[in-house]
Formats: structure tokens, sequence, C-alpha cells
């Protein structure tokens, strides 16, 4: 199958609609490879009834780290069609390595509105999800939490637990701040955040709502489907 050095990515874990496209001009091949952070088990239902649908089989390589440096390294010789990756950070990063080809379809444009997609069609989002807190309703009152802004607030000193600051899920959080703002007021917040934790910065999303139900912290922040996993 010829390839080239662009791909197609979206972000999300709904990735039936941007293999498609990316799948499109060599649908001949009846094939495409999708590089992918989301494990391959979480997104096959979608690819199975996507191979269904088109008779197009979708080979799906799943990358935990060094996605980006994989397809720069490949160059020319990548063999992938598309990428499926989460976070707004992550496309970004792929946009700017200059890996990534625009996309003009009339699918796409017509069921993702444009605030979630790519000025140029470089990438699609198809799912969003928050960044949210978890708070413990036994030590939180209703009304104390209404915002991001409130984590800073002298009241919940050694009550906030979090997940490292250079993950990408936080980091997009920052940079959220930083939009609404400024690098001043953002710089602000997070020393008011950082002098609020419980602990030093630990885990991963689950940990931090395992510790507000075993009473380490009241409030944590993660992503908003994460209780739903537990």
């Amino acid at each position: 199958m010829p390839h080239t050095k662009r791909l197609l990515a979206a972000v999300t874990a709904a990735a039936v609609t941007a293999v498609a496209s990316a799948a499109a001009v060599q649908a001949a091949d009846k094939e495409v490879n999708l590089y992918s952070y989301r494990q391959p088990f979480l997104i096959k239902p979608l690819l199975d009834a996507f191979t269904k649908e088109t008779g197009i089989k979708v080979n799906v390589v799943f990358a935990k780290k060094g996605m980006l440096e994989k397809i720069k390294a490949a160059g020319d010789n990548s063999p992938a069609d598309a990428v499926l990756t989460v976070d707004i950070g992550r496309l970004y990063a792929l946009k700017e390595a200059g890996v990534l080809q625009s996309v003009k379809s009339e699918t796409l444009e017509k069921n993702i509105p444009a605030h979630f997609r790519d000025p140029e069609g470089q990438w699609f989002g198809l799912t969003a999800r928050a960044r949210v807190a978890l708070v413990s309703k036994e030590r939180v009152k209703p009304g104390d939490l209404t915002s991001y802004e409130d984590l800073a607030k002298p009241e919940f000193k050694g009550r906030i637990c979090t997940r490292s600051g250079k993950h990408a899920y936080n980091v997009a959080l920052i940079a959220s701040m930083i939009a609404h703002h400024g690098e001043e007021g953002a710089e602000k917040w997070l020393k008011g955040v950082k002098a609020n934790l419980a602990r030093k910065p630990q885990g991963n999303d689950r940990a931090q709502a395992k510790a507000v139900f075993e009473g380490v912290c009241d409030v944590a922040i993660s992503n908003n489907y994460y209780m739903g996993k537990m």
C-alpha cells in the first residue's frame, strides 16, 4: 500500500468517521493503518463495525508513548494512514510537527462543529470530555466550589489532590486558564492550587478519586468519566 508522510488525525475514542476519511483515498486496497493512543480493546467494537460496513480492514498500532517520534522517524516510509489520539495538546504537537495533511470532507464538516475541528482540516474532534473537580459530599459544602478558580482559595489549603501538572490533561487545563486569565493570572492561580495540595502530585485520575474516598483529600482534579469507570 502506498503511503504519504502526512496523516489525518482525530481526537477521542470514536474513530469510525476519521478512519473512513483517511481510507477513502486507498479504499481500493481495502486496508488502513491506524495509530492509536487508545488501547485496542476500547475501540475494537467501533472498528469492527466500520469494517463490516465498508469492507475495509483496520490495522491498529497501539502506542502509549512516542507515537509522534515514531511517525517522524519513519518519514515517507511510515505505514500510518490515520492517528487516533486524546487531548488537544497532542493534536497540536502532531500538526506542529508537519505530519498531518488537510482533509476535505462534507461528512466531517456537516457533523462536526467548526470549533471542534482544525480550520485547515488537519484534525477533527469526535467527542468531548471535561476536567472536573471530584468532591467529598461530607467535607465540602454545596456552593463552596463552583469553578476552577475556587481551587486556589485559601479555605482549600491542604485539601486538594491531583496528578502531575506535566500530564497532558493538566497541561490542557492550565492552557485554558492562560487563555481566560492571561499568563499572570494563570500563574497566580497555579500558585494558589499548589499551596492547597494535600500531597505531592502522584498517580492517575483514578488515584485522585480514591484519595477523596479514603479521606486523603477533600477535592480531586480528574477527567469526568473516571468515576463511571470505577
